[in-house]
């Protein structure tokens, strides 16, 4: 009996190979699935005509594609929380949302580099009107739903983030004033405005004291955006005014309420940090960061035209120059009344709006 337990040994490890072979025929091993990214890129660069100078620069740009196309799937498996909703129970959602758009080739520091715009060459912040803390405000506002904000614009590579801005807000004091909503000219800034850069980027102050030392700023029609510096329209910039402007004023600094009580009477432009992949790639839900509360750092001018809440967390409302593919439809939702005082983003460090 001894002598055959060699031979029973065997025979068991030879059915449990032939086991275990069974069972990987039937489950062959998972197989990563194939790399679509060159598709993938393909067919983005199809989407927004996008063409290189070399074969050497198209293989950069698919590598930097690539990367943030990863890091946007790895940002998104991060975001979900469950609240509770209502009557409904826990409810999984979505706080921020990252996609990809017509930036994906570029790295965050190009990408700021050449979308942004704000220069803080001899920048000294503005006296601050203070607003009565007794003055009216509404729970919420969204100056959209009232005619007074035109469609979102895109400022090309051009730094002009600036007049983007400055435009917007003087768009929409014009609309809530005369009841007319008119698209104005961010390109009579760019050609006209001495104390900006033009396309090397400029200041919101120097914008909208420019445009109220002249009386008004003419209409995006009569004056067209073309994304280059030109030469001032003179006439235009004198005499050719679709809304007239008489001066501007400063929000009190890192105080958002007097900032919420600014943007109850009328859209009032603020400067952000916009450095950050998560800001290039906002897609939607309520922005808390990561970006930098620093004045120091911030570099794009945009306008935030309501406020509200969702889930019980209060946002401001923002309108941003980079087109509607970006964001939620062109806007960004930055988180309100946050614990640091210069705002999500430094938002808080610098807003204005035009008076008229």
């Amino acid at each position: 009996m001894a002598s055959s337990t060699p031979y029973l040994v065997l025979l068991l490890c030879l059915a449990s190979l032939l086991q275990q072979a069974s069972l990987i025929a039937a489950n062959p091993p998972h197989e990563p699935p194939p790399d679509d990214s060159r598709e993938k890129f393909a067919k983005w660069a199809t989407k927004y005509a996008k063409t290189y100078p070399s074969h050497e620069e198209e293989e950069k740009r698919f590598g930097i594609f690539k990367d943030n196309t990863n890091q946007i799937g790895a940002f998104r498996a991060q975001t979900s929380t469950t609240v509770v909703v209502g009557g409904f129970g826990p409810q999984t959602i979505t706080t921020v949302r990252v996609g990809m758009n017509r930036f994906g080739d570029l790295q965050a520091d190009e990408f700021a580099q050449q979308f942004t715009g704000f220069n803080s060459t001899g920048f000294i912040p503005a006296e601050p009107s203070i607003i009565p803390n007794h003055t009216w405000k509404p729970c919420c506002v969204d100056w959209r739903s009232s005619g007074a904000v035109t469609g979102v614009k895109f400022q090309g590579s051009c730094l002009s983030c600036w007049a983007f801005a400055s435009v917007a807000a003087i768009e929409g004091m014009n609309k809530i004033r005369t009841g007319e909503l008119v698209s104005l000219s961010e390109q009579e800034l760019v050609d006209c405005d001495s104390g900006s850069s033009g396309c090397g980027g400029g200041r919101v102050d120097t914008a909208l004291a420019l445009v109220a030392a002249r009386g008004g700023i003419t209409s995006e029609s009569d004056y067209p955006y073309s994304g280059f510096n030109g030469k001032c329209d003179v006439d235009k910039l004198l005499f050719d005014h679709d809304a007239s402007v008489k001066g501007f004023k400063a929000v009190p600094i890192n105080d958002e309420s007097q900032l919420e009580l600014a943007v109850a009477q009328q859209p009032v432009t603020v400067y952000v940090d916009a450095s950050t992949w998560q800001f290039q790639f906002y897609s939607g839900g309520i922005f808390r960061g990561p970006c930098s509360g620093d004045p120091a750092k911030v570099n794009h001018a945009i306008t935030i035209v309501g406020y509200c809440e969702e889930f019980g967390e209060k946002f401001w409302l923002a309108k941003n120059s980079w087109s509607n593919d970006w964001g939620e439809q062109g806007y960004i939702k930055l988180a309100k009344d946050v614990a640091w005082p210069t705002g999500t983003c430094a938002l808080a460090s610098s807003p204005f709006y035009p008076t008229a």
